[in-house]
C-alpha cells in the first residue's frame, strides 16, 4: 500500500516539472546538472551508444543533453509524463514514455544506456529498478547519483553512526548508492565490470558558478587524494565488455568482475 501511495504522490509532485531553462546553458542551474550528465559522455562515446533511456527524467533534461550532445536516439521517462509532452513537441528529445521503474515496459536490450540520475535514491524499491534497468539494457546501466557515506569508525559489524540515512517527505527512505553494494550486484548476474567516477556537487541557493566550480574543484581534489570522501558517483554496469581503459581520464576506475576459479 506505502509504495502505491509514495507513486500517486510523485505523480502529483511532477505534474507541473517541465522547465523549458532546462534545456538552455544560460541557466546556472542546467548548467550544474549538464556537467553531472557529461561525466557519461566518455563511456557513451567509446562505446558507440546509438540510443539512451532515461528514467525519472522529470523535466527531460537528461535525454534531451545526450540528444544534443551525441545525436543519439534519446527517451525521457517518468511514472507520468503528461508535463514532459513540450519536451518532445518541441524537439528536446525524440520520445517519452510512462515507465514504472519496477515494471519498464520494454524488451530485453532494447536500448544501449538506461540512464538514472538523482532518481534511484527516491525509488521506494530500488534494487527492483536496478535489475529492471539492467534486463533493458544492451551495453550498460549508468547511474549518477548521490553517494552513501560512512565515519572510520564503525563496530563489529561494519554500521558506523555516520552514515546519513534520512527520508523523503513522502516516506521513501533515500536510498543512497555504495559502489561496493553495485558492484556485488553486477558480480552475482556474472557481468563484466563497473566503471565508476567520484566528484561532487557543493550546491547553495542562489547558485553562483564561479564559485560553485572553485569549490567543486577544491572538493574534488581533495577525493582524488584520498582526504575526502565524494558526495557523488558516476557508476556504469557494463552488460558488454569494455575494451577501452586506457581511452579514459586517469579519473575513471574500471573495475573488473573477480573470476570463479572453477569458471570455464
Amino acid at each position: 500500500m506505502f509504495i502505491e501511495k509514495s507513486k500517486e504522490i510523485h505523480k502529483e509532485k511532477e505534474a507541473h516539472a517541465y522547465w523549458p531553462g532546462a534545456f538552455d546553458d544560460i541557466h546556472t542551474d542546467t548548467q550544474r546538472h549538464h556537467l553531472m550528465l557529461s561525466y557519461a559522455l566518455p563511456v557513451m562515446q567509446l562505446m558507440e551508444a546509438a540510443n539512451v533511456l532515461t528514467v525519472g527524467d522529470s523535466r527531460a533534461r537528461d535525454a534531451a543533453f545526450y540528444k544534443s550532445k551525441l545525436g543519439i536516439y534519446s527517451v525521457a521517462s517518468d511514472l507520468s509524463t503528461s508535463h514532459l509532452r513540450p519536451a518532445v513537441e518541441e524537439g528536446y528529445v525524440d520520445k517519452i514514455q510512462d515507465i514504472d521503474i519496477e515494471q519498464i515496459p520494454c524488451e530485453d536490450n532494447s536500448y544501449d544506456y538506461v540512464l538514472a540520475k538523482e532518481t534511484f535514491h527516491h525509488w521506494p524499491r530500488p534494487m527492483l529498478g536496478l535489475y529492471e534497468c539492467i534486463r533493458v539494457a544492451k551495453k550498460g546501466v549508468i547511474l549518477i547519483e548521490p553517494s552513501d557515506s560512512i565515519n572510520v569508525r564503525t563496530n563489529s559489524y561494519g554500521i558506523s553512526d555516520d552514515y546519513h540515512d534520512s527520508y523523503e517527505e513522502i516516506g521513501n527512505y533515500k536510498y543512497q548508492v555504495s559502489l561496493r553494494e553495485i558492484c556485488k550486484a553486477a558480480w552475482a548476474m556474472r557481468l563484466p565490470s563497473v566503471i565508476a567516477k567520484g566528484f561532487n556537487d557543493p550546491y547553495r541557493h542562489p547558485l553562483d558558478m564561479d564559485v560553485y566550480l572553485k569549490e567543486k574543484n577544491s572538493l574534488d581534489l581533495m577525493g582524488v587524494e584520498n582526504k575526502r570522501a565524494f558526495n557523488l558517483m558516476f557508476i556504469c554496469i557494463n552488460k558488454i565488455d569494455f575494451q577501452n581503459e586506457n581511452a579514459l581520464s586517469d579519473d575513471y576506475v574500471l573495475i573488473k568482475r573477480p573470476i570463479n576459479s572453477n569458471e570455464v
